[in-house]
């Protein structure tokens, strides 16, 4: 499966990648660093996001989980072990990469995975990437580590904000009242000038989400437009 080219971080191109058992959203983001590229959110696919690098000609230098469950870090150790990429996931979801297999029996898949070696970051931390800072925001609610990661003028939101519908799944940890109070304080990121690239689904502008996903607007209490326009 090809990468699809689907915006600009402001230092190169973002490409996604949707495939896997459980499909999710994986993100190839260009930057002047070894190998060419990063990584967003590694799923359960490795071989698939491993060959769309080789067609891009590029190698992933560090992958970044916005949080911790398995169709977004499940491919990280794969890209370690064959890369050397660093790994970078919040503390608080290290425990939930280490469930990843007990989940992934619990939903009757068939994958496994090894868990990657993570460096353990803290909400607000800021990873060094070809001069551009990538910042972890907490935003616990889907998960305990759950983080949106502002990398120039993109935002990777995981399932913490999707551009349609909203992230409550019944999984263990997860606590809506804690998700809702996280996405009302990252409110202000959602801007005209951000892009948001969610863990499932298309991407759209921050501005056009906070007008138009009503389910979202819905589960935050509040207002909801009549009229919902074409994502920009």
């Amino acid at each position: 499966m090809n990468a699809e080219l689907v915006g600009d971080w402001g230092g190169g191109a973002v490409w996604r990648l949707t495939s896997g058992e459980f499909p999710s959203n994986a993100y190839i983001c260009a930057a002047d660093v070894p190998g060419g590229a990063i990584l967003i959110d590694g799923g359960l696919d490795a071989p698939a996001i491993d060959a769309a690098f080789a067609a891009l000609g590029l190698a992933p230098h560090q992958v970044f989980c916005t949080h911790g469950h398995f169709d977004h870090a499940g491919a990280a150790a794969f890209f370690q072990k064959k890369y050397g990429a660093a790994v970078f996931l919040h503390k608080a979801d290290v425990r939930t990469l280490k469930a990843s297999n007990f989940l992934l029996m619990a939903f009757k898949l068939n994958s496994r995975i090894e868990v990657a070696e993570v460096s353990a970051v803290d909400s607000g931390a800021a990873v060094d990437v070809a001069g551009t800072p990538l910042v972890f925001h907490g935003a616990p609610g889907h998960t305990p580590g759950s983080c949106l990661l502002e990398f120039g003028h993109a935002l990777f939101s995981g399932d913490t904000i999707y551009c349609r519908g909203v992230g409550l799944s019944q999984l263990p940890g997860e606590q809506p009242e804690t998700l809702k109070a996280s996405i009302l304080a990252s409110w202000p990121l959602l801007g005209a000038d951000r892009t948001i690239y969610p863990g499932h689904g298309r991407c759209a502008s921050g501005d056009w989400v906070r007008a138009n996903n009503q389910p979202l607007l819905q589960f935050l209490g509040l207002p909801i437009p009549d009229n919902e326009t074409s994502p920009s």
